[in-house]
């Protein structure tokens, strides 16, 4: 056929074909747009419940544990009941696990980590990308399991909840791909523990998995007795097409007094919460920093909004009223505090009133609905509203009739409430929001940082520089600017004490090669470092210091740390500069006798003062593209650096420490031994002469025995112990971010510091903070 043949065929053909389909349209008749207007009928979307029904059925609604890559059912165990949120049905029942379920689940996950941590990175991420690809393939039932049981609504589960899931699961993959910047030479933690409690979502037990898997970590995780349905899918799905290897993803479900039965297992490694309380926390822990396994701390709470005067009132309540509805997916059910100032309070709260009015309340498989049921671990707010109430607060409710037969309560907005009201001093679970006046946004700084359990916070206003600012100030670790509710791995997941951030993520699931390792079968009260192992002081004991000097100091250095950390580096790095300068010129007098000083010492002290002078020149932040625009991030101080350097074997370094917490903008509180006091008061007084303010480093005269557990009780931002004695345990340290030993960072004396230990002290010292800058991002 020549080449204009062909082209006419191809021509007639097409004709041929759209005349088929206008008789095929005409035989429909026309279309019912009339109806359809006047209706106003959704037409079908895919969802509902019926993968979630069918799933439960093909287990006879009877599930049991998922432990080695396959389902425990152990004879003559008893049952939990698992209840549909919206209506109480009876959805299926589970097994009350007991303390032999947790041995084979514990022995399992040993195994699988065994073989897993030895893989390289690439193939690891592989698996990871099939696991996202098994979830992605099973979306309708796992979102349909969370809305069911959890009360989610399937629009957010199958929408925002998903897409958030499967990048907290390919990001860290990513990073197992390429390798790790900064973690050469860390090895695997061995079993972590993942212990939920409250409002989980799908986006929040993967926020965990991903970084624990892509460090070559197993994961034993213990889901609420009142919700376990969605981890058992996602354990079921990882098994699916080789996803995952046997005996990485275990589920062991039961009540509480299961998670407390975890002491008695030396080969569980850490310990790692989600959406637990901090008395939940200290429940459950055991050990210490020093000693046993790795304990995460709890995380979550609520959002506060600051809403400006130039701010756009309509889309500050579109937004909030939305988040009131459905709240984000790291941190549910939290909460939101709005603080208004003065002068659009009164118009933002009639735009809020309105907002909340429309919310559409119902089941979660509507794919209408805007507000569900209460989860089933969320205790109801009609306590604290009513406690509101009382002490002559406002409450708005707008006028809904509740579906029956569930857990559902009305949005809530409560207004004229003092600053010492209930429902400011604590969590408020469901669809309530709080309106606060303020009267400049200096107060809204200074309240926003006085309420407690804060996760994340929002300002409003069309005045960007003056945004910037009152963000700048907030001590969070994730701030949107005129938006809410955008969350990504690579801008920041997580506020408060800055978890979840790129790298950081992955940290806290990895073991440095300067950490002692926890061996199979080890107890951990075994496990000191040896540099940190008791050996008595010559000299005898000292007295510990007193615990009101020690409160005194702490508060001082909390007054200046926030001047301190706000001045520009390069003052900072003058500060150093000029202390490394003063030391020079105090060794050629000689240090004065019996003060403990050496010549090396001294010099690797203004070495360190000078390398960290520098360091914090050249540090900057990063833009991250982020969907909905891009994260700006950077690293904020800690604020008060808690330095327990008194005990039986004191760190040989640990002055070397001081120099990075200074020049990164925190206030230090250094309790030393008796050889330390008379360098460390040296170092101090070349500071002082050099600039800094008085307060920001304090040095106390420790005890031989240690004095760990006495700084730990005044609460310092962060507590560092290198003095190898009676360290506090968990339930007195589980409240302050990050404790930390710092073991071999700084090399053995005479030797360079290893690989990654700058890092490390940077990261040590600083928390990272994001602010989500709308627009222009893909």
């Amino acid at each position: 056929m020549v080449p204009g043949q062909r082209g006419r065929s191809v021509r007639l053909g097409a004709r041929l074909v759209g005349a088929a389909a206008m008789a095929a349209m005409a035989a429909l008749g026309p279309p019912p747009v009339p109806a359809i207007f006047s209706t106003m009928e959704e037409g079908p979307r895919p969802g509902g419940a019926a993968p979630a029904e069918a799933w439960l059925e093909t287990h006879g609604r009877a599930l049991g544990h998922f432990v080695d890559g396959t389902w425990l059912k152990p004879p003559g165990r008893g049952t939990l009941e698992c209840r549909e949120a919206a209506t109480g049905r009876l959805l299926a029942t589970v097994l009350q696990g007991e303390e032999a379920d947790l041995v084979a689940a514990v022995e399992a996950a040993a195994a699988a980590a065994a073989k897993w941590g030895r893989l390289g990175g690439p193939q690891r991420a592989q698996h990871l990308q099939r696991l996202a690809a098994a979830l992605e393939r099973g979306a309708a039932g796992v979102g349909a399991v969370a809305a069911l049981s959890g009360g989610r609504p399937l629009a957010q589960a199958l929408g925002a909840d998903l897409e958030l899931g499967l990048r907290l699961l390919r990001v860290p993959a990513g990073w197992a791909q390429l390798g790790t910047p900064g973690l050469g030479g860390w090895a695997p933690l061995g079993v972590v523990a993942v212990l939920m409690s409250g409002p989980c979502s799908l986006a929040a037990l993967l926020w965990k998995l991903g970084p624990l898997l892509a460090m070559g970590n197993a994961a034993l995780v213990l889901p609420p007795a009142e919700a376990p349905l969605a981890p058992l899918l996602v354990a079921e799905l990882s098994g699916e097409g080789g996803a995952l290897p046997p005996g990485l993803l275990n589920v062991v479900t039961g009540t509480p007094h299961l998670r407390r039965a975890l002491r008695a297992h030396p080969r569980v490694a850490a310990v790692t919460f989600l959406g637990a309380h901090q008395e939940e926390v200290q429940d459950v822990a055991w050990g210490s920093p020093c000693r046993g396994p790795r304990l995460g701390r709890a995380w979550g709470g609520r959002i506060v909004v600051i809403v400006l005067d130039s701010a756009d009132l309509d889309s500050a309540a579109a937004a909030i009223a939305g988040s009131v509805g459905t709240p984000p997916a790291l941190f549910p059910w939290g909460g939101c505090v709005v603080l208004a100032q003065e002068g659009v309070v009164a118009p933002l709260g009639q735009r809020l009133r309105a907002r909340l009015g429309v919310l559409r309340i119902g089941d979660p498989l509507d794919p209408g609905t805007d507000v569900g049921p209460l989860p089933p671990t969320a205790a109801p707010p009609e306590g604290l509203v009513q406690a509101a109430r009382e002490e002559g607060a406002e409450v708005f409710q707008p006028p809904v009739t509740l579906p029956p037969g569930g857990r559902f309560y009305p949005p809530t907005l409560i207004t004229g409430v003092a600053p010492t009201s209930r429902c400011l001093r604590e969590l408020v679970p469901g669809p309530v929001l709080v309106l606060l006046p303020v009267r400049s946004p200096g107060e809204a700084v200074t309240v926003a940082s006085g309420l407690p359990h804060v996760a994340a916070g929002a300002v409003w206003a069309q005045d960007v520089a003056l945004a910037l600012d009152v963000a700048d100030r907030l001590p969070l670790g994730l701030v949107w600017l005129n938006a809410l509710n955008l969350l990504d791995p690579m801008g920041g997941c997580v506020g408060g004490a800055g978890d979840g951030v790129g790298l950081e993520a992955l940290r806290e699931f990895g073991r440095p090669p300067w950490e002692a390792p926890l061996g199979p079968g080890k107890a951990p009260e075994t496990l000191l470092p040896q540099e940190l192992s008791p050996e008595p002081v010559p000299g005898g004991p000292a007295a510990a210091p007193d615990s009101a000097d020690i409160a005194a100091a702490v508060e001082a250095a909390r007054r200046v740390a926030l001047g301190w950390g706000r001045l520009p580096a390069p003052a900072r790095a003058r500060v150093l500069r000029g202390a490394a300068a003063a030391l020079e010129g105090g060794r050629a007098a000689g240090p004065p006798p019996g003060d403990g000083g050496e010549d090396d010492g001294d010099g690797r002290l203004r070495a360190a003062l000078l390398r960290w002078a520098a360091h914090v020149e050249l540090m900057g932040g990063a833009v991250q593209e982020v969907p909905g625009g891009r994260a700006l991030v950077t690293r904020r101080p800690r604020g008060v650096v808690g330095v327990a350097w008194s005990g039986p074997r004191p760190l040989p370094r640990a002055l070397e420490l001081l120099p990075p917490a200074l020049a990164l903008g925190n206030g230090l509180v250094v309790v030393a031994p008796p050889s330390g006091v008379g360098p460390a008061l040296r170092l101090r007084q070349a500071l002082v002469a050099a600039g800094l303010p008085g307060g920001a480093l304090a040095v106390l005269p420790g005890g031989a025995g240690g004095d760990g557990v006495t700084l730990a009780r005044h609460r310092p931002d962060t507590l560092w112990l290198c003095g190898g004695g009676a360290d506090p345990d968990w339930a007195s340290a589980g409240s302050i971010a990050h404790p930390w030993v710092p073991g071999g960072v700084l090399g053995e004396p005479g030797q360079e510091p290893p690989p990654g230990a700058e890092q490390e002290l940077e990261l040590r010292c600083t928390r990272p903070r994001c602010l989500w800058v709308p627009g222009g991002g893909p």
